[in-house]
């Protein structure tokens, strides 16, 4: 059945092929590596669109052959070997649980790690918990795991979302024990993704690491202005609404190209139904926005250490800056010293607040360098 939403512009979530603009050469390059038995690293920003394709890419391949089996798992919210391992046997219970017997299989083969159904308190879906020890456990738990997925007689794709988090796990030999047992299973494909570039070719791109060449690498940038520009006026014509080029550049500008931001700003314009959207509908909803997420920054402001919101301010008043250490860019902004900057520049990027980018120093968030700008820029 198709889907059918009420809002057109998704920032959450995947809602199907109708509302997700192209990536077809990205969808073509993941086909390729997968159909030759290829495992592939999906790397992007954060919110730029790398989880919506690859959903998209699972909901092709399941379209295609319906006897493909797909087993996704987000590690992005465990926090140790036992939740990952619970993360992944639930992803394959998930999808082969029609199966008949397959749960007495599945838990035969599991004995040792004790396992029990429950059932998720958010989503109301079954899930598997084990519970995981030792090392040997961890092992023997993945082995089963992959080898319940390597007997099923079908097309399989395994997709590991925020596959970096395994690397903050505290047993510190996750990474060589996953190496070893995924090696015993050339059969199955695998994609790994995540959003922190340098994490991740730490993993797959340092000759001491475990995973040290076992993959591709593929970078995801950003939709070309002229798709998304299709993309967005497609889906206001669709609703008898106009939007003109200067308003789709000056989004494309104020969020950077970035998919999540011009995914949120078109939802808002789209939600309010002006029958033609031009600049003055598209500047009240840029500071409506800013508004909106007003507590949130002043919440950030109020946490973060004065000389790192300096600096933050520093990089949004210049959106961006190539050389923060620079003395011209430290004596405009009224910074301290480039050993000072530097070790500020270190603990915001541990903090996710800035990213290197199109070879300049941004604020990540796009809408609080925004907000920024607004408040404390001069002129």
């Amino acid at each position: 059945m198709k889907n059918v939403i009420t809002n057109p512009f998704v920032t959450g979530g995947y809602a199907g092929p109708d509302y997700f603009c192209n990536r077809t050469d990205e969808t073509k390059r993941l086909a390729s590596a997968v159909s030759s038995r290829r495992n592939i690293t999906l790397i992007s920003l954060r919110r730029m669109g790398k989880t919506g394709l690859l959903k998209h890419f699972k909901q092709q391949i399941e379209h295609k052959r319906k006897s493909s089996v797909v087993v996704y798992a987000d590690l992005l919210p465990t926090m140790n070997c036992n939740e990952m391992l619970n993360s992944v046997s639930t992803a394959l219970f998930r999808v082969r649980q029609k199966e008949r017997n397959f749960m007495e299989k599945m838990f035969g083969l599991m004995a040792s790690l004790r396992p029990r159904l429950t059932v998720d308190p958010l989503t109301g879906e079954p899930a598997v918990e084990l519970k995981v020890e030792t090392a040997s456990e961890i092992k023997a738990g993945l082995d089963n795991i992959l080898r319940l997925i390597s007997e099923i007689r079908q097309d399989i794709l395994f997709m590991f979302d925020e596959f970096q988090q395994i690397a903050k796990y505290p047993e510190k030999n996750t990474e060589a024990i996953l190496r070893s047992v995924i090696q015993a299973y050339p059969v199955i494909p695998f994609i790994f993704s995540g959003s922190s570039k340098h994490m991740l070719e730490k993993m797959f791109m340092s000759a001491g690491s475990p995973f040290y060449q076992s993959t591709e690498l593929m970078y995801l940038d950003r939709i070309s202005e002229k798709d998304y520009s299709e993309f967005i006026k497609n889906h206001f014509h669709n609703a008898g609404l106009d939007i003109d080029d200067d308003s789709l550049h000056r989004i494309f500008r104020w969020t950077r190209l970035h998919t999540y931001y011009v995914q949120y700003v078109c939802s808002i314009l789209y939600e309010q139904g002006s029958l033609h959207t031009g600049e003055a509908e598209v500047n009240r909803i840029f500071h409506r926005i800013m508004t909106d997420f007003e507590p949130q920054y002043i919440n950030y402001r109020n946490l973060i250490p004065a000389h790192q919101f300096r600096l933050l301010k520093a990089i949004a008043a210049e959106d961006g800056v190539d050389q923060p250490t620079a003395g011209d860019f430290i004596s405009r902004h009224g910074l301290t010293s480039p050993s000072s900057v530097s070790a500020s520049l270190k603990s915001l990027l541990e903090k996710e607040m800035v990213v290197r980018d199109q070879e300049m120093w941004q604020v990540y968030d796009v809408f609080f360098s925004r907000w920024l700008q607004y408040h404390y820029s001069e002129g």
